[in-house]
């Protein structure tokens, strides 16, 4: 019996493996490795996550949109299935007018909340406000929000491997 257990947890292992599509790379700054995704589209924007061993970035290109000026005051109100839980996260990145939304979070051998929630639950729509108020509302497919939750879980899992 456990010899057939073994070959069983093995296959479960490769196949959660294979899940993740997660591309591994060096960042040209630090020479570190790092992990990527690679944009992916969510209607009008497009999301890249990338984990370095310090940090965690989400970084939205929201196209097509009156609300590209982003600045320190800009938010993402990302909100999950059911519509009763929200969360809302400030842009990390610098002022800029295309549309370049950032979301930092510290990396380590500890998954940070926002993180925790953005790959355990499904989210139906992102609300990006820029430095003049003016609102982008994503409202995200059913595939979108599958994709989403698991290459978040993915970064979470596999950004911890990345830390010395």
């Amino acid at each position: 019996m456990k010899l057939l257990f073994l070959p069983l947890l093995f296959l479960i292992t490769t196949v959660q493996a294979q899940d993740c599509a997660l591309q591994k790379g060096t960042d040209d700054f630090s020479g570190q490795p790092k992990l990527f995704t690679g944009f992916m589209e969510l209607q009008d924007v497009q999301l890249n996550i990338e984990a370095n061993a310090k940090e965690i970035d989400y970084f939205f290109v929201i196209q097509n949109s009156a609300a590209n000026c982003i600045g320190e005051a800009s938010e993402a109100l990302f909100v999950f299935e059911g519509g009763k839980q929200k969360m809302t996260l400030r842009n990390t990145g610098g002022d800029n007018c295309n549309g370049y939304f950032h979301i930092l979070m510290k990396g380590g051998m500890y998954t940070p909340t926002p993180l925790q929630r953005l790959s355990a639950k499904k989210v139906v729509s992102i609300t990006f406000s820029d430095r003049n108020d003016k609102k982008t509302v994503v409202a995200l497919s059913t595939d979108q929000q599958e994709l989403l939750m698991k290459v978040s879980a993915c970064i979470a899992r596999d950004a911890k491997t990345l830390v010395k």
